[in-house]
Formats: structure tokens, C-alpha cells, sequence
């Protein structure tokens, strides 16, 4: 931008807002950033003290805040979203499918480090329903050089997409229940009440359930006969904790399952399991399932069922964020439950 007399700036956009204040009634902008000055104004300006403003160069080429908007939006992202806007400069990206929201952080930390660029987002693997907003984005000027905009913008391209929405694919599961008190009818099992909502609540069905006492033998086998039998996930509940009685982990382990995690630093749920059969995930849930209504199963059930692998570090990473508060009034999933970093 440049500086010129109020004279020599009339058709000339200003580079920034004019505050005009009126002792003990008003303070307000009285031209905003981005307003052509016209002949009429300069009496206003006088009687406000200014000789000189800020306009934008007319010699280097700018793109406006709502084409920036545009532009930034269509690069964050590939398919499965929806653009509202924009007004005011801001633009807002919707989902458009039921999915699970994935976001590249360190593009956008790279984004808002720019210092000309913003963009604001829900939490990383949050499940999104069609029409929810899960970002938005606009540059902090009114305007922005076209030779610093694009730059970023065919970076943002190259490193992305910023978003993506992965579709509930994995839709058939299979439940296997342990414990002796249960496969002998001394108890019943409750566990497809607790289960069937969640699995429904994201667009798949139980396929299969199965209980099983508390034997390594009979637990690898239930596992190896639901893969048979195409699930697509596999749930155990019980037999997670340190127990004499308590053999899951050792039969996961004897399906010929590779074990990636045991143990998680997140409550309810600190005896969670994960492990995966070829490219099925076997979710291992300890008893806290059926005490609380959200339990470690509500942050990893999405994310398998989207089909996105699990890894050890995203299950360190969740000590911070992984403590449930059991507040009265649960409001999970809009709460910093499982939210992570």
C-alpha cells in the first residue's frame, strides 16, 4: 500500500479502516478498509484531522477478501464438501456426506503461520453429518497482493488436501462377548443393547455374536471365524484386565492377530486393546463398556469403521484430551473428550 493526500487518494480504495471518534457518544470506523474515497468525503476527513491515508497500490494487482475466500476453500479440500459464502469475507466448508473429518495439521498450522491467511476448524476425527460446518477460512487484509496469494495457494495444492471426509465403509461387525458367567446363562448379555446404537448410529450392523467363556482356544477361534464370515471389524468385550481369569488378550493374540496396542491413557478405558487380523481391526473393550456411556470405544469405532488405520501413537497421543469428566449432563461429542492435541 501507499501513502497519499486525502486529495490524491479520491477513487482510490483505502488499505485500512479510518476510525472516527466523537467524545462521549461514539467511536466507530466511519470509512472501512477496501472503500473508494470520493470528492464528498474530504470535508469528513478534514474535520477528523486526516491529510494523508493508506491505499492499496494501484501499480501491483490485488484479489479481493470473498475471491481469496473462494479460492482458499476450493484448495483445501477434493470432494465431499459443500461451500456457503461468502460474506463478509469469510467462507465456510460443510460437509456433505456423513463421514469421518480428517485434517492435515501441519498444513494447517503452515496456513495460519502465513500471517495473511487463516483458517479455523472442528477437532481432527470428529464423525460430520451432512450440511455441518467443519471449517472456515479468510485472509486478514481486505485485500491481498495477487503475487503473495497465489504462492500460498499452489502450496496449500501442492501439500494437500487440507480436509478430507472418509465414508463409514467397513460396515459389518462381529461381537464376541468373554467371560464364563455369561456363556454359562448365569448372566445375561447385555452388550448388543450397548452396542447395536453405536454401530447403527454410523451406518453399519452386527453380523455376528458370539459368546465365549474365558478360553484362549475359543476366543481365537471366534475370531477367526467371524473374518471367515466377512466382518469387517471385530469387537471383544471383558476379560481385558489383569484378572487370573481374564484370557482375551492371549486369544486375540492366538487368532494370528498382530497386537499394536494394549493399554491406552484414556478413562473410561484403560485396559482398551487393538490389534488387527490382516486389515481387520479387533477392538478390544474392557468392562468400563457397560458402566459408561462413553467409553474409549466412541473415539476408535469411527475411526476403524471409516476404514482408517489406528496406529500406537494415536493412542498415546489421547492422554491428553482422554480423561471423561462423567459430567451429569453428557454432551459427548461436543466435549474434550478424545480430542487429543
Amino acid at each position: 500500500m501507499i501513502k497519499l493526500s486525502i486529495e490524491k487518494a479520491i477513487g482510490k480504495p483505502l488499505a485500512h479502516d479510518i476510525t472516527r471518534i466523537v467524545p462521549g457518544e461514539s467511536k466507530g470506523p466511519a470509512f472501512k478498509k477496501g472503500y473508494i474515497l470520493t470528492e464528498n468525503d474530504l470535508s469528513i476527513l478534514r474535520d477528523m484531522g486526516k491529510s494523508n491515508v493508506y491505499v492499496f497500490d494501484p501499480d501491483r494487482g490485488y484479489i479481493h477478501e470473498d475471491d481469496a475466500a473462494k479460492a482458499l476453500a476450493e484448495a483445501f479440500q477434493r470432494k465431499w464438501f459443500t461451500l456457503e459464502g461468502p460474506s463478509e469475507g469469510r467462507l465456510n466448508l460443510k460437509a456433505q456426506i456423513h463421514g469421518l473429518l480428517k485434517i492435515n495439521i501441519s498444513l494447517l498450522q503452515f496456513i495460519n503461520q502465513s500471517e495473511t491467511i487463516i483458517c479455523s476448524t472442528i477437532h481432527q476425527n470428529t464423525v460430520c453429518f451432512e450440511g455441518m460446518t467443519v471449517a472456515s477460512t479468510r485472509i486478514i487484509p481486505v485485500a491481498i497482493e495477487e503475487s503473495r496469494f497465489w504462492p500460498i495457494v499452489e502450496e496449500i495444492r501442492d501439500k494437500g488436501p487440507l480436509l478430507r471426509l472418509l465414508q463409514f465403509s467397513r460396515k459389518n461387525i462381529g461381537v464376541v462377548v468373554t467371560g464364563k458367567e455369561l456363556s454359562s446363562g448365569r448372566i445375561q448379555d447385555g452388550s448388543l443393547d450397548i452396542l447395536s446404537p453405536k454401530v447403527q448410529s454410523l451406518g453399519g450392523k452386527i453380523i455376528s455374536h458370539q459368546i465365549c467363556p474365558d478360553k484362549k482356544v475359543a476366543i481365537s477361534q471366534a475370531i477367526r471365524q467371524m473374518a471367515k464370515d466377512s466382518c469387517d471389524i471385530i469387537i471383544i468385550t471383558g476379560g481385558l484386565s489383569v484378572d487370573a481369569d481374564d484370557v482375551t488378550l492371549d486369544g486375540i493374540i492366538s487368532s494370528g492377530a498382530k497386537l499394536v496396542s494394549y493399554g491406552s491413557p484414556i478413562l473410561p478405558g484403560a485396559m482398551f486393546a487393538l490389534a488387527y487380523l490382516g486389515d481387520i481391526p479387533i477392538l478390544g473393550i474392557p468392562a468400563a463398556l457397560f458402566y459408561y456411556k462413553v467409553t474409549v470405544l466412541d473415539i476408535f469405532l469411527p475411526r476403524a469403521m471409516s476404514g482408517d488405520v489406528i496406529a500406537r501413537e494415536d493412542i498415546v497421543s489421547l492422554g491428553h484430551g482422554g480423561l471423561c469428566l462423567n459430567c451429569p449432563e453428557c454432551r459427548y461429542p461436543v466435549c474434550p473428550f478424545g480430542k487429543g492435541i
